[in-house]
């Protein structure tokens, strides 16, 4: 069987979270929220301040990972790994999209989160766009393979 992308629409539509990992001078890891669109694009939301969003601006270059943490040790596990190209969102359009999406799928009520207030500074959060490169479901409901052996879908 091979991961075809509704496989992976399916698996970010269960899930909210997701650990980004970037390296600079040494590597780190932060967990975000998402929103994705039909081209398999995460967004998140962070402060341009913050370590992960500092060295995104030093190397783009990033992996994500999403599980479901309430998985039990003995359960079919299922989780998404890719790695891809993290850059920082300046177009207004594509702003307000996001963040309509944002509030939308989050169920997020902040009346103030909006692009004016990210360009006057209110809000200190700037929009980040992840483009998949590689994308990797590893779920033995789906694919009864060995560990290492799973599909993988290359963008």
């Amino acid at each position: 069987m091979t991961l075809a992308k509704e496989h992976i629409f399916e698996f970010l539509k269960k899930h909210k979270l997701m650990q980004v990992a970037t390296v600079g001078d040494f590597p780190w890891i932060a967990t975000v929220y998402y929103v994705f669109d039909d081209e398999m694009n995460l967004y998140f939301l962070s402060g341009e301040k913050t370590l992960h969003c500092q060295q995104i601006k030093q190397n783009e270059k990033v992996a994500v990972a999403i599980v479901d943490s309430h998985q039990g040790l003995n359960d079919k596990q299922i989780g998404l790994q890719m790695y891809g190209v993290a850059k920082q969102v300046s177009d207004m359009q594509k702003i307000n999209f996001v963040l309509k999406m944002w509030k939308q799928v989050l169920d997020v009520k902040d009346d103030q989160l909006s692009y004016e207030n990210m360009i006057k500074n209110v809000i200190k959060n700037r929009v980040y766009k992840i483009s998949p490169k590689r994308i990797k479901i590893f779920s033995k409901e789906l694919f009864n393979v060995p560990t290492g052996e799973e599909p993988v879908l290359e963008l």
